[in-house]
């Protein structure tokens, strides 16, 4: 028998795990994602669900013993509801200094990164995180604060594409306190983060100060701000729809990476559209949105109104005008940080160096090795290969234009360079892709993404290990 919370849940799961057969659960060990994946079991094991399950946690590496010690209860939980478990180490700290990030924003960059790549290597279609309506509430808040527009007020959606990849929210519609509840009634047990109490974190100050001052002026406060995201969804989704119907009139010529658009067209736009079709171009061309600030847009908005003039933006988009035509371009930025013609054989169990990359690799049997202690532990800057389906010497190289592979996960192979325009990635990462393949083709685009045409399977028997790690100059 159902309870009235695994009831309110089922009424939004059952729409979001529609057609999914496998989802990786973003499973930190706190109160929200336990009671998630407790609930989303009981509801399978009710005959509610069909869904199968394997849990995810990224181990920060933040608080120490108590992270170390998070990664165990995580697992005891997993093996308590019979589900796979899947954990990444990953040193926050260290990502936040290389990339110059806030811990805040580093944690959350590398967290939705590794759960794609955990989702892709143990075939879920989707990812469920844990966010609740407090949750809503609280980014809305952040949003105001720091000033946002449109798409800022849309807050958290159900269902939305993150690196390539599906995330879906079932608890969106549950407040906090429904959650806490549930857990005490059903004695779950739960642990608990210190640092969710750091007020110096501005969510935290917003969690803990701001929203109870607000909710004793407004007890409704929480819901009228959940209602809000839903009606500015509804509207974000209208702007789209309009916005790809002005894309589908700008013109594509032979000449790579350009967009022409009528100039009219577009000064004859609201500006909520316009914002949208700005968006838009600039996303099919590859630029990083992250790059780019209002003042860009504005200075687009004005550009627009000009019969001629050109300029520059982030990510090698330039854009210029030319009587009744809007040119909308991407030139190609450096992508290596060697020379093209450099080329590096690879010895199976012996270093070699490639520019500023130290590449260790060895063979091993599939009989000697625990798969799944190593699917567990692996980052990005390891990958395991058939051996038995890898052709020829292998060779590190730089990339060169053409490039194509088959992206581990997709549906078919694409352009190197396309697939690097899509990923939603560091620029400087990026640039300094490299490319490690057989005599027949690509095997892995590293340290980003390995081919399909040569992942392991049931069958696989030999294995080679390729190991990339950047060295100090």
């Amino acid at each position: 028998m159902t309870s009235s919370f695994e009831d309110r849940l089922l009424q939004d799961a059952r729409c979001l795990f529609q057609g999914i057969d496998r989802v990786l659960l973003a499973v930190s060990g706190g109160a929200d994602s336990v009671a998630m994946a407790h609930a989303l079991v009981r509801l399978r094991q009710q005959g509610a669900m069909d869904c199968n399950f394997v849990i995810g946690h990224i181990n920060h590496r933040l608080r120490g013993a108590e992270s170390d010690a998070d990664e165990a209860f995580v697992d005891q939980l997993g093996e308590s509801l019979g589900l796979p478990v899947v954990s990444q180490r990953m040193d926050i700290n260290k990502y936040a200094a290389e990339q110059k990030l806030s811990i805040e924003t580093a944690g959350r960059v590398v967290r939705l990164q590794s759960l794609v790549r955990m989702a892709i290597d143990n075939g879920c279609s989707a990812v469920a995180t844990a966010h609740h309506k407090d949750d809503l509430a609280e980014t809305m808040i952040h949003r105001f604060m720091r000033g946002t527009g449109f798409r800022g007020l849309c807050g958290i959606w159900a269902e939305s594409e993150v690196y390539g990849a599906k995330f879906i929210r079932p608890m969106l519609g549950l407040r906090r306190a429904d959650i806490i509840q549930y857990s005490k009634d059903t004695s779950i047990q739960w642990r608990e983060d210190a640092s969710n109490r750091n007020i110096n974190f501005t969510r935290n100050k917003i969690r803990h100060r701001l929203l109870p001052l607000l909710e004793a002026e407004s007890r409704s406060i929480v819901d009228q701000l959940s209602m809000l995201s839903l009606e500015t969804q509804r509207f974000q989704q209208f702007l789209k729809k309009q916005a790809q119907e002005i894309i589908g009139k700008a013109e594509y010529p032979q000449k790579r990476d350009q967009f022409e658009i009528n100039r009219g067209l577009l000064k004859e736009l609201p500006p909520w559209v316009f914002y949208e079709v700005v968006r838009g171009l600039l996303t099919v061309l590859g630029a990083g949105l992250r790059n780019y600030s209002q003042a860009h847009f504005k200075a687009i908005t004005e550009m627009c109104a000009q019969e001629s003039t050109k300029a520059d933006f982030p990510d090698g988009i330039t854009l210029c005008t030319d009587g009744d035509r809007v040119i909308f371009s991407k030139s190609d930025l450096p992508v290596r940080c060697w020379p093209q013609e450099a080329t590096v054989c690879l010895t199976i169990g012996k270093m070699v160096r490639f520019g500023s990359w130290q590449i260790i690799s060895r063979l091993l049997n599939r009989s000697e090795i625990d798969m799944d202690a190593f699917m567990a532990k692996k980052d990005a800057c390891v990958e395991w290969f058939d051996a038995d389906r890898v052709v020829g010497p292998i060779e590190i190289r730089g990339r060169r234009n053409g490039d194509r592979f088959w992206p581990i996960g997709a549906s078919d192979e694409k352009k190197v360079g396309r697939f690097l325009m899509d990923a939603q990635l560091d620029s400087t990462v990026k640039r300094e892709a490299f490319i490690i393949e057989d005599a027949l083709k690509i095997l892995w685009l590293a340290p980003i993404r390995m081919s399909e045409t040569a992942k392991l399977t049931s069958k696989s028997d030999k294995i080679i290990e390729i190991q990339v790690r950047r060295t100090v100059p």
